[in-house]
């Protein structure tokens, strides 16, 4: 059986969600930041599967169109379910455990060329605690004197990732500069009076953070400071309650940056990106 959630169900769907963590953080983040039936780009809508009265899995997508997961064992069935149940929303991209992802991404059955990005990312974990002292990082909040940099490196970040390319990942790049200018979740490392990289929370819940988002120009690599931003911002939000951080690896080099400061496998995350956004129950 699969329904909507409803607000008598929040306490149920956190306990749910706490159990699977690692892979449930912008589910997670999202309920605890806007709740249920906010207006914000994030606000998610949340459908739950039910044994008897337990909670067998959740389905989530937000009102910007990505989708997410969590139901471990998740079947065919149960992923046509939730695509029904999408009839008529906007789609962008889907994030989760990786096996979980693939299943929803068979039912939706979106032709393989509208697809910008679909790939499988290391996960990673560690305990803030556990992470390395380095008091000579300096850590500033971005201003508005650093939006043409951000614009510049956010772009740069989409095309190397892949997750957007051309004129797309300029019109992302501007988005995302908005988003980090003056958030208390984004930050940039400073030497010599300026900005070398950069590092955001993409999600928060309990207390747990996500990293996303850590950058450093190609002419400035290979001196850690991929590694040491991300351990000072996440030993700097202890003071906030944060005990544990999660994240997941683009590339090789990103997975050793963090394996060097402690970071420990967990396991699998897949990202999928669409080129263009998809409407559930029209012809592709």
């Amino acid at each position: 059986m699969m329904r909507e959630a409803q607000p008598r169900d929040i306490p149920a769907l956190r306990a749910f969600l706490e159990r699977h963590i690692e892979t449930s953080m912008f589910l997670l983040g999202n309920l605890e930041a806007h709740g249920l039936g906010s207006n914000h780009d994030h606000a998610t809508r949340y459908f739950l599967c039910h044994d008897d009265d337990e909670i067998t899995g959740v389905f989530g997508v937000t009102r910007g169109g990505f989708l997410m997961c969590q139901m471990p064992g998740l079947t065919q069935r149960e992923a046509r379910a939730f695509v029904r149940a999408l009839n008529g929303s906007s789609v962008r991209g889907m994030t989760g455990a990786s096996e979980q992802v693939l299943a929803v991404l068979a039912a939706l059955a979106i032709p393989s060329e509208r697809w910008q990005f679909s790939d499988t990312q290391p996960l990673y974990g560690v305990r803030c605690a556990a992470l390395p002292e380095d008091d000579a990082v300096i850590l500033r909040r971005a201003d508005e004197a650093d939006r043409g940099l951000l614009e510049g490196w956010f772009t740069a970040l989409g095309l190397e990732t892949g997750l957007a390319a051309g004129e797309a990942a300029v019109a992302d790049g501007r988005e995302r500069t908005e988003a980090a200018i003056g958030s208390d979740r984004f930050v940039l490392m400073i030497e010599d009076g300026r900005p070398v990289a950069m590092s955001a929370i993409n999600a928060r819940a309990g207390d747990a953070a996500q990293v996303g988002g850590v950058f450093v120009p190609p002419d400035l690599r290979g001196a850690g400071r991929a590694g040491r931003i991300v351990a000072r911002q996440l030993r700097d939000l202890r003071a906030s309650g944060i005990e544990r951080a999660i994240l997941f690896a683009a590339s090789d080099s990103a997975a050793k940056a963090y394996e060097r400061i402690g970071f420990g496998r967990l396991g699998e995350y897949r990202v999928a990106m669409l080129k263009d956004s998809v409407t559930l129950g029209r012809a592709a």
